[in-house]
C-alpha cells in the first residue's frame, strides 16, 4: 500500500520523527486524544479480571457509510491484528447491519488484504486494500486535507513527545501509528464518512463498544453533552445487532476548546479536578436523543477541520460517576464493569460537574 511518506513496507516506524510527521497530518485534538484514550485503556484493560468471560479483540474496525445503495450502503471493514476468543461473535453480530470485511496484514506487513465475511465465515479470494477500494467506490482516491487551523504543532508535540513516546516506546508505531494508517490512508481516502470503532469489549452474552470522549458540558439552564449525529447513527445500527455503546467522557474542568489534554500530564490540581462518566447508549436512549433537540457544531470539530457537525445532546444528569481519573485503576476498572453491568453508580449533577469546573 502506497502512503505520502513511500510505501507501507518500507516506513520505518521505529523512528520517532517519522511517527509525529504522519500524526501532524491529523488535528491536534488526534494527538491530545490519543492521551485520553490510553488512560482509559489502562482502565479497560482491567476489565477482563473482573467481569467472568469477557474478553477484549485485539481489532481495528472503520464503519463507512458510501451513502450508494447500489454497493450497498453502510460496510464494517475489522482489521483483525490476532485473533481472540469472541471474534467471530462480534463479526456475526456485524454482519446483522453491514457488509462486513475482515483485513489482516500480509507477512511481509507491506499490504492490508481484504476478505468478504459473510454467514459467519471469510471467503474469497484476499484482495490488496487499494484495488479493493478502486474497485468498490469506482473512483481514484481523494487526498484528505486537514486544515492548518486545527493542527496546533506546539500541541501535537506536547502530546507526543510528553506522554506518547514514553508511553508506546517501542510500541508506537504499531500500536498508534498503523491504526492511522489503516484509517486515513487506507479508507478514508474513498470514503469521507468514516467512524472508528475505538474498543470492543465481548461479555458473556454481550457484545459492548467502550467509547471515550473529552470534553466539556454546555447550557445555560441544564447542562448537556452532544454527540455527532453521524456517529449517534452508527451507534444505532450497531445497537440493532447487538452491540450496544457505553459512552464514557473524560470531563474537561476547564470548559474551553484551548485547554488541551496537557494539564492530564502536568497540572496535579487540574488533574484532580477531571472526572470520568459514562452512560450506555442504547435503542432507547438513542431514539430519544435523535427525536430531542439539535445543534451544529464549530468547524475544528470536524475530521478536516472545514465546515459543520450536526449534533444531539443528552443532559449530563443520564450519566453516571465512575470516579475522578487521579483515582486508583483497580477502583475505575471496578466502576466501570459495575456501570456495563447495570448496577447503581451516583448519578452526575450539574451542581456536581460545575463545582468541579476550573475556569
Amino acid at each position: 500500500m502506497q502512503t505520502p511518506w513511500g510505501p507501507l513496507g518500507s516506513l520505518d516506524l521505529s523512528n520517532h520523527d517519522l511517527c509525529l510527521e504522519i500524526l501532524s497530518c491529523d488535528k491536534h485534538q488526534l494527538a491530545e486524544g490519543l492521551v485520553v484514550e490510553n488512560l482509559f485503556d489502562q482502565i479497560v484493560d482491567g476489565l477482563p479480571d473482573i467481569l467472568q468471560d469477557a474478553h477484549l479483540l485485539d481489532i481495528d474496525t472503520a464503519v463507512v457509510d458510501t451513502h450508494n445503495e447500489q454497493i450497498g450502503r453502510w460496510h464494517a471493514f475489522v482489521w483483525i491484528r490476532t485473533s481472540t476468543p469472541g471474534l467471530g461473535r462480534y463479526l456475526s453480530a456485524l454482519e446483522k447491519r453491514f457488509r462486513t470485511w475482515v483485513v489482516r496484514l500480509d507477512e511481509e506487513q507491506t499490504d492490508f488484504l481484504v476478505r468478504e465475511y459473510r454467514n459467519g465465515r471469510s471467503s474469497g479470494e484476499k484482495i490488496p486494500i487499494t484495488p479493493f477500494m478502486e474497485q468498490l467506490s469506482g473512483r481514484q482516491a481523494s487526498p484528505v486535507s486537514v486544515s492548518p487551523e486545527v493542527r496546533d504543532r506546539a500541541r501535537q508535540q506536547q502530546s507526543f513527545w510528553g506522554f506518547l513516546t514514553g508511553t508506546y516506546k517501542s510500541g508506537l508505531g504499531e500500536k498508534v501509528i498503523m491504526p492511522r494508517l489503516f484509517l486515513n490512508h487506507a479508507i478514508q481516502r474513498w470514503f469521507r464518512a468514516v467512524w472508528n470503532l475505538d474498543r470492543i469489549l465481548v461479555h458473556g452474552n454481550r457484545i459492548w463498544l467502550l467509547e471515550i470522549k473529552h470534553k466539556f458540558p454546555f447550557g445555560r439552564k441544564e447542562l448537556r453533552f452532544g454527540i455527532n449525529r453521524g456517529e449517534l447513527g452508527v451507534f444505532s445500527r450497531l445497537s440493532e445487532a447487538g452491540i450496544d455503546c457505553f459512552h464514557a467522557i473524560l470531563a474537561k474542568p476547564s470548559w474551553t476548546r484551548d485547554t488541551g489534554s496537557g494539564y492530564l500530564l502536568n497540572q496535579l490540581e487540574q488533574r484532580e479536578h477531571a472526572a470520568l462518566i459514562g452512560c450506555i447508549l442504547d435503542q432507547k436512549v438513542i431514539h430519544r436523543m435523535q427525536q430531542g433537540p439539535q445543534g451544529s457544531s464549530p468547524a475544528h470539530t470536524t475530521f478536516t477541520g472545514a465546515g459543520q457537525l450536526s449534533y444531539s445532546s443528552l443532559p449530563a444528569s443520564a450519566f453516571k460517576r465512575l470516579g475522578m481519573i487521579n483515582a486508583s485503576r483497580a477502583v475505575l476498572a471496578k466502576n466501570l464493569a459495575r456501570a456495563i453491568e447495570g448496577s447503581d453508580l451516583p448519578l452526575v449533577t450539574d451542581q456536581w460537574l460545575s463545582e468541579l469546573r476550573t475556569e
